[in-house]
């Protein structure tokens, strides 16, 4: 339970974030960090189970049917980098608190605390699919927080989000290998599994992609390049993110397969390569910057090249030096990113270019604790980051591999340390001694800003001292992450050898770069790289552009055509070589007496009503030829024996048409005339589609017996699901999370129609210049002259509406009693939700059909609110399910008063309600009129206006004058408005 503790306080300063900031304001952050102490104070627990050898683990069934459970268990390893995402996190939050500017600073807080959760939830999950989640949230999290930083931070956290996604690709790619071939997502199982040993090809594919997944995340070459770059974010983010959380992420997942691969070649030759290298190039990169928060990033990088090549080695020294070195530089990784937010406040810059002289004495406590803080990462000293360094070289010495190789890689290191003390001692004397701005003012700060900032490297000076109370922790991690008892000894004072030797050449070469340091950095300045991080990710970004437009070219066109004929044509393509290599291959006998008399009248007007459509030139008589095809389609269907499935589809046409009629008063009544080689490539097209799907009809249609799929829906759905009807049990409890997946869309192409057609301006309703409510009779092709057929069928249209409103008053209570019944009977005989909410949008489409005027039926928000509130109810149910029955969306069965009943109707309810929205939608959006579209009743005084005035007309010119409009009276007409109302 401590696990699940602590999870549930992150989850409710989550949730109540926003009422935080509201009331407190950017002193949220007090509350917040009182949360992250507490779920720290909750994992106590957890940690003396672990010290006795114990462990604490909670878990939930999630997808059952999978073996996925949401489960989370506390080890040696996830404590460690719980506890320092939790009270790192506290600090942050503190010095927060007077570093933000006066205000709520919601995102700021939201979206650090939905940080923490992910990166809690992440080290302490204990199934695959679980951490993978994890994973890309704490990505996303992490581009949310880049980017809040404005405009500066858009491109940088579109950079990161591209490159941490990109090794989330590759961590899925590899839970799934993983789950394919153990047949378990648990990580205690996969762990402990034999295909680890068995099969080395397999072994070394998972390790390559387990190793470039974390080097994304963990900053290391060629990933390195998103940090830097991420430095626009405001300075707590930095400190948080990129000392504690994201790039400790990407170690955490090194360190959390390191028992798989720990001797796996390929695994040991990367990380040691690839970390050694980011290594070298960070501290040189760090010493090229003249901004010192820059400087801080690549000196993270640099600092990540050191863990992931000790992880690399796969032994005990190695992963104990891992492990220490993580805690070390949190602490002053996170101090040092925080006492650089301090002096930007005090002196508005963080150029070492413009800092005032001799800063130290005006900030001397500033300048003591950067001192221990780049002392710590410069391994000097007494400081936790020295004993922590000699254990990388110590480790880095005793390798797997050859001896020589170890030399190799202590020397590369030594090298890396060096620049590790020279860019150290730029940042330090930079700032507080080497200044030249005597005009720039320094500002007093706040004590408590100071404070916080100063406190994880303060908590690190005694540590160092107390290495006996540090190497607990440290052993378990240890334990964790290899699998096996470790033991270890942590000393200041190890003795002389090679380690101590390294460390005073490093500290003799070190001060003799910061003896030449302004003529070393001049030069350095001077030759410095002409591509940076952000200048690479920008040439891949526009390179990728300009190849994706050479594509587009080929789609690059409104035309249907093009774009529907290179698909279908593929199709047909395909199709018809399918069957073809299907009856080559031999096909079996075709069951007899599968054609009747039905299916040959069917098919005769199928492809009669197929013909119209294709050769009508006005587009109505299109659609009704196509109307005329689904009706057909529905009669095929019920000879088959399908109930549900027709009565679908007949409700789907029947509404199909009205939407399809809604759109058409938008268009031109004919089609455009096409040109004769357009003709031929279409026909051409069709031809071949229809020969390939035919093919394949052919082919495949009743040559195999009934599938076991079928079988068992049929034999089991009774005592399964307590129902009769197959089709509505298997959409709402067999299949229920697809869907639920298509009930997202249907609530995701409501919101389209909303976004996109309600800005839509019509030509043919809207002509510059007048009233959207008035429609010239003359713009929609009809003959103005008083006697003809086509003007008495618009003006005299209004008894038409009079008798649907009549007929609505049986109908609406009819068709309300039969979308009832549809819905409580459809879990044993044919109806459901789907089609009782089409029953239900019928009565909608009636209702606007006889309404005096196109506007919408009902209150503006009841679509959104329809469409929102089923998909809520339908997750809501499938939580339901889980939290009572332990699987989402598992139903589960009661009665009451004698009644059967499931929470499934639940689910189907809230397809009804979506389903219904969507139709809502459909006719408000494309039946309204923009003066009804929000409920209003038109324009009437406008129209008198327009129609008592001169009108625009045909330009007439007069000699010696300008031309003139003659006052020529144009008729209107008011779409929907009674002909009494229009004046003539």
């Amino acid at each position: 339970m401590p696990v699940l503790i602590s999870l549930i306080l992150l989850l409710l300063a989550f949730i109540a974030t926003p009422v935080f900031t509201r009331l407190l304001g950017r002193n949220a952050g007090w509350i917040l960090a009182a949360f992250y102490i507490a779920a720290a104070a909750a994992q106590a627990p957890a940690a003396g189970a672990v010290v006795a050898g114990e462990r604490t683990a909670w878990s939930l069934d999630w997808l059952p049917a999978l073996g996925i459970r949401l489960a989370f268990a506390a080890d040696g390893l996830g404590l460690v980098f719980s506890f320092l995402t939790l009270l790192i996190g506290a600090a942050v939050f503190i010095y927060s608190t007077r570093y933000l500017p006066i205000g709520r600073n919601h995102a700021f807080y939201q979206m650090m605390t939905a940080f923490t959760l992910s990166m809690q939830a992440l080290v302490l999950a204990d199934d695959l699919v679980v951490l993978f989640i994890c994973w890309e949230l704490t990505s996303l999290a992490s581009f949310l927080l880049i980017a809040c930083a404005g405009k500066s931070g858009e491109g940088a956290s579109m950079r990161t989000l591209l490159i941490t996604f990109a090794g989330g690709v590759l961590l899925l790619l590899a839970v799934a290998a993983i789950w394919w071939r153990t047949g378990t997502t648990s990580l205690s199982l996969v762990f402990g599994h034999e295909v680890w040993a068995s099969d080395p090809g397999f072994t070394t594919l998972i390790a390559v992609l387990i190793a470039l997944a974390g080097f994304t995340k963990a900053a290391q070459f060629p990933f390195h390049v998103w940090l830097p770059d991420a430095m626009a974010a405001i300075t707590p983010v930095s400190a948080y993110l990129h000392a504690a959380a994201v790039v400790k992420a990407g170690i955490f997942l090194l360190l959390r397969f390191s028992p798989v691969f720990h001797d796996t070649p390929a695994w040991n030759g990367l990380l040691v390569a690839s970390g050694l290298i980011t290594t070298c190039i960070g501290g040189y990169f760090a010493l090229e910057q003249t901004d010192v928060k820059r400087l801080m990033a690549y000196s993270t990088v640099s600092q990540l090249g050191l863990l992931t090549a000790s992880i690399g080695l796969g032994t005990e020294a190695g992963i104990v030096a891992a492990v220490l070195h993580t805690i070390a530089h949190a602490l002053f990784k996170s101090g040092l990113f925080m006492m650089v937010g301090v002096v930007d406040h005090a002196t508005d810059t963080r150029d070492l270019r413009r800092f005032p002289p001799k800063l130290y004495r005006r900030m001397p406590f500033s300048f003591a604790v950067m001192a221990l803080g780049c002392a710590s990462m410069a391994g000097i000293p007494p400081m936790l980051g020295f004993v922590s360094k000699e254990a990388i070289f110590a480790a880095l010495l005793g390798g797997p591999e050859a001896s020589w190789t170890g030399w190799v890689a202590f020397l590369v290191a030594t090298v890396g340390s060096v620049l590790t003390f020279a860019y150290c001692a730029r940042a330090l004397l930079g700032i507080f001694f080497d200044g030249m701005d005597e005009e720039r003012p320094v500002h007093m700060h706040d004590p408590l800003l100071v404070g916080s900032a100063a406190l994880p490297i303060l908590v690190s000076v005694p540590l160092a001292a107390w290495l006996a109370g540090v190497a607990g922790s440290v052993r378990l991690a240890a334990e964790a992450a290899t699998g096996r008892p470790a033991h270890i000894h942590l000393a200041l004072w190890h003795g002389l050898g090679p380690e101590l030797y390294a460390t005073a050449a490093i500290v003799f070469l070190g001060i003799l770069v910061v003896l030449q340091r302004k003529r070393l950095i001049g030069w350095i300045l001077q030759h410095r790289f002409p591509l940076d991080g952000a200048k690479v990710m920008w040439h891949l970004t526009d390179w990728t552009r300009r190849f994706g437009s050479l594509q587009a070219r080929a789609v690059g066109s409104d035309t249907p055509t093009r774009h529907v004929i290179p698909i279908l044509g593929a199709l047909g393509v395909l199709g018809v070589l399918g069957s073809w290599a299907v009856s080559v291959a031999g096909l079996p006998e075709q069951r007899p007496g599968l054609t009747k008399t039905i299916d040959i009248v069917v098919f005769v007007l199928i492809t009669a009503a197929t013909i119209g459509v294709c050769i009508s030139r006005v587009r109505i008589a299109s659609v009704l030829s196509l109307s005329a095809v689904g009706i057909l389609a529905t009669v095929q269907i019920l000879a088959l024996g399908a109930p549900d499935v027709a009565m679908t589809q007949l409700l789907v046409e029947s509404l199909n048409i009205i939407v399809i009629m809604l759109v058409l008063q938008r268009l031109p009544s004919r089609f455009p005339i096409r040109r004769r080689g357009r003709n031929i490539l279409t026909f051409g097209a069709s031809a071949v589609v229809g020969a390939g799907v035919a093919g394949l009809t052919w082919a495949l249609t009743a040559r195999r017996d009934k599938s076991d799929l079928a079988d068992y829906f049929l034999q089991n759905t009774k005592e399964l699901a307590s129902g009769d009807n197959v089709v509505n049990v298997i959409l709402v409890e067999f299949r229920g999370f697809d869907t639920l997946g298509e009930l997202s869309v249907l609530a995701m192409t409501a919101v389209a129609i909303l976004a996109l057609l309600s800005t839509v301006k019509d030509r043919y309703i809207d002509p510059p210049g007048q009233d959207p409510d008035l429609v010239p009779v003359t713009a929609l092709g009809i003959n103005q002259d008083p006697g003809s057929r086509a003007h008495r069928a618009i003006m005299e249209a209004w008894p038409n509406a009079v008798s649907l409103q009549v007929m609505l008053r049986f109908m609406a209570p009819l068709l309300i009693a039969i979308s009832a019944v549809l819905f409580w009977r459809g879990h044993n005989s044919p109806g459901g939700g789907f089609n009782a909410a089409l029953v239900a949008a019928a009565l909608v489409g009636l209702v606007y059909l006889s309404t005096s005027k196109d506007r919408q039926v009902g209150p503006p928000r009841v679509p959104l609110f329809l469409v929102g509130g089923g998909v809520m109810l339908a997750v809501a149910t499938g939580l339901f399910d889980l939290l009572a029955a332990g699987s989402f969306l598992q139903p589960i069965h009661f009665h009451l008063f004698g009644i059967h009943l499931t929470t499934s109707m639940f689910f189907d309810a809230g397809v009804y309600l979506a389903v219904l929205g969507l139709m809502f939608v459909s006719f408000n959006v494309l039946g309204a009129t923009r003066g009804t579209a929000a409920g209003g009743e038109g324009t009437r005084e406008r129209i008198d206006e327009l129609l008592e005035g001169e009108l625009p007309g045909p330009l007439e010119t007069v000699r010696g004058e300008r031309p003139r409009r003659p006052a020529i009276r144009t008729q209107f007409i008011t779409k929907g408005t009674h002909p009494e109302e229009v004046k003539r």
